[in-house]
């Protein structure tokens, strides 16, 4: 029977089911060999951290997990600043907003290339249309900084025209955009998936088609923990990425998980395993150029003198090895 993870922070999203770890006899030994890690529950990527602990694969790796869900990958990065997670998902533009404001943290894995299942959607009987509708538009975000909030200026640029951006919080998003108090909002999965099999909402532009591929989803560590305990930073992405291979190899026992973790209907987990889990990285290995794309989405948000591409993330523990279950 798996044990529950630690769940702290503000939390968003519907039904995060989270798994504990396991409590060491030695304080201090459970100190070193325990992952915090950082992430907006229920969110696809972030899944493969669950599937790894009810899977043993952070046992294996002698090491044990908390996580703890934010609102967004901005409070996540917020963590990171106080000493409060080892490791994060985020987005690189944000992390070079960080980076900007003095928080010492490096990307150290993909998670995913391009944003699949990332979609602006606004209500099934909007009368928006196409990209081009979104000029001058309200569209929900989960925060200012976060990965839905460049989403939303790419889409402004897109349009042609300015568009405001609101931050309605990660479990904000569908009920803003229901009650009317946005035109749009940018809905990442499984929020998109939800939306979309409900009827209630439809597809104005689906960015995991229409962008270029920019690292929605990196995985971050603060260089203070790369520096201290490299080891349990490399333990822990082989733990996550021998469940993203489980997972991809095992599709039954990824939507029944899927369906366990979010208690999401049946549909909404079959497309998360089919867009998102499938196109999570193998290896986490990444190009600069990705991190070039990604950097110039923080451009749009008038974002200047940001780091070198190439100073931005480390190929240390690439490409991750993964390990049978």
């Amino acid at each position: 029977m798996r044990a529950m993870l630690t769940r702290r922070g503000a939390l968003a999203g519907a039904g995060a089911g989270l798994f504990a770890s396991t409590v060491l006899r030695s304080p201090a030994l459970a100190q070193a060999t325990k992952l915090r890690v950082g992430g907006t529950p229920n969110y696809g990527p972030v899944l493969p951290v669950h599937a790894a602990d009810a899977l043993g694969l952070f046992k294996k790796q002698g090491m044990t997990v908390e996580f703890t869900g934010y609102s967004g990958g901005s409070a996540a990065m917020e963590a990171v600043a106080a000493g409060e997670a080892d490791l994060v998902n985020y987005f690189p533009p944000g992390v070079a907003l960080a980076k900007q404001r003095g928080v010492a943290a490096t990307i150290i894995a993909a998670g995913t290339l391009t944003p699949r299942g990332w979609k602006i959607m606004a209500k099934k009987d909007s009368p928006l249309a196409s990209i081009n509708d979104l000029a001058r538009k309200k569209i929900g975000v989960s925060a200012n900084g976060s990965t839905t909030d460049f989403f939303a200026l790419w889409a402004g640029k897109q349009a042609g025209g300015n568009v405001t951006r609101i931050p309605l919080g990660g479990g904000g998003l569908i009920p803003g955009l229901l009650a009317g108090n946005v035109d749009a909002i940018v809905a990442y999965p499984p929020l998109s998936y939800q939306l979309e099999t409900s009827g209630d909402g439809k597809v104005i532009v689906d960015l995991g088609t229409a962008m270029e591929p920019n690292l929605p989803d990196v995985w971050v560590a603060p260089d203070r923990v790369l520096e201290q305990r490299p080891e349990l930073i490399q333990k822990g992405l082989v733990a996550i990425f021998s469940a993203v291979r489980h997972m991809k190899q095992n599709p039954d026992w990824t939507i029944r998980f899927i369906e366990e973790q979010s208690r999401f209907p049946a549909a909404v987990a079959r497309l998360e395993f089919e867009n998102t889990i499938k196109g999570l990285s193998d290896d986490g290995v990444i190009q600069e150029e990705w991190v070039k794309n990604s950097l110039a989405l923080a451009q749009l948000a008038g974002m200047r003198d940001l780091p070198a591409a190439n100073t931005m993330f480390s190929p240390r523990f690439l490409p991750v090895a993964p390990i049978d279950v």
